[in-house]
């Protein structure tokens, strides 16, 4: 097993911003304390001067995860979806320690949304058609969603 490399993130909420670790090893995850809270930094400055030295720390730029927009997605009903944000959330939470359990319950209803959003972000690597795919949504899914989203029910 190699040094771990993290990454600067920023993530949006209640209208402020912190910057959060994701790190990358042995499994993908973000950087948690002992207690299981996720560790976060007013500035990308001190999140760089923060954990051992033997962690690397990536010079890209921060990834911003607006979970203030995907709060207001879900209770605003607008069935227009901004897939590659709510898919980047999305694999964000499940990179955080302890929260699998949060889908795991749903997981078989989980799985076909998670397929809609996936190929509703177009990505080259995947092919298809001549034209974009949008995602259709019912009002089964709407809810399943909805019940599955720990950002949404805030």
């Amino acid at each position: 097993m190699g040094a771990a490399t993290r990454y600067l993130c920023r993530g949006r909420v209640q209208g402020g911003e912190r910057i959060f670790l994701w790190e990358t090893n042995d499994r993908d995850r973000v950087v948690v304390d002992e207690a299981g809270d996720v560790v976060s930094f007013d500035t990308e400055a001190e999140a760089r001067e923060s954990g051992p030295t033997s962690v690397i720390i990536s010079d890209e730029s921060s990834a911003l995860y607006d979970f203030d927009a995907i709060q207001a997605w879900c209770h605003s009903r607008d069935e227009a979806v901004d897939c590659p944000t709510v898919l980047n959330i999305w694999n964000m939470l499940n990179d955080v320690p302890g929260v699998q359990e949060l889908f795991s319950a749903a997981e078989s209803r989980a799985d076909a949304i998670y397929d809609k959003l996936f190929h509703g972000c177009n990505l080259p690597a995947i092919g298809g058609g001549p034209g974009e795919y949008v995602p259709e949504w019912t009002s089964a899914e709407i809810v399943d969603f909805e019940a599955t989203n720990p950002v949404g029910t805030q």
